[in-house]
Order: structure tokens, then sequence, then C-alpha cells
């Protein structure tokens, strides 16, 4: 038993954060949730069982504004700061190789979705006649802690 979890100590993940780590940097107004920036907030979901409970399974990027009520939701982070937050989250070095990346438009609104080895991340964004910008941004790590991120 003890050499199990020797190996499992040793080969834990250093892909995803913690919650621990998340605490750290950022402030966190209600769990789960975490101001990354004036104005954008990141809610964060954990792994499944006692083992893996603290490592992020997927995090969701978005403005402030959206947790409250019949908000104006119309706000959006723009696409350098989305993409400042998501390397602080998930380094480039931590996503794996890049396996495919989508992009599509209809109307005003877009997504993109990039898919990497250990994470997919993907931004949905807003024309400029609608504000511009993104209006949300998610990491999902496809991880054993993470039962239902295989995608």
């Amino acid at each position: 038993m003890k050499i199990i979890l020797a190996i499992l100590l040793i080969a834990m993940p250093t892909v995803a954060q913690t919650r621990s780590e998340f605490r750290q940097r950022y402030e966190s107004p209600k769990v789960g949730i975490y101001v990354v920036r004036p104005g954008v907030i990141m809610s964060v979901k954990f792994g499944d069982g006692s083992l893996w409970k603290d490592y992020a399974c997927e995090a969701i990027i978005k403005p402030k504004s959206s947790l409250t009520p019949n908000a104006d939701s119309s706000e959006t982070i723009s696409a350098e700061l989305v993409a400042e937050i998501i390397d602080e989250v998930v380094a480039v070095a931590q996503r794996g190789r890049l396996i495919n990346e989508l992009s599509v438009n209809g109307g005003c609104n877009g997504l993109r979705i990039s898919i990497y080895e250990n994470v997919t991340i993907s931004r949905a964004t807003r024309c400029k006649q609608q504000g511009g910008g993104t209006y949300q941004a998610s990491i999902k790590w496809k991880a054993v802690w993470c039962k239902n991120n295989k995608n």
C-alpha cells in the first residue's frame, strides 16, 4: 500500500493548479470563485474523489458582472487580458502538444477551441458592434482526477 501511495505521489500532476495555489494567487470572495483581475472572475471546479479534490478540472473566466442577476451581459474582456490569465492558470509548456484548433463565427459571435494533450481551452467572443472582446473563456483539464473532462 505504501509503495502504491508513493508512486501516486511521485506521479502527481504538475499540470493543474491546486485549490491552495489559487487561494494564494487570487482573492476568493466565495468558495470556488476567484478575482483574477479587477472586474474579472474565474470559477473553478475541482477533481473527483478524496485524493484529487484539490486539483483543478475546469476554470471559467468571465466578467465579474456576470455574477450579478440582471447585469448587462454585453460586458467583455480584452483578448490580450484573457490570454494573459490563461497563461497564468496553465502555462504553454503544461498544455502539451497542440492537437487541433477550431474557430467558428456566426453573426456577431465567435468560438475558438484549442485542443492540447493535457487541456482544452475555449474562448467565446463578440464582434465590435456588440462590445467586442471575450465574454467567456474556459480551461478543461484532461486528467485522471477529472472524470467528465476527457474531451
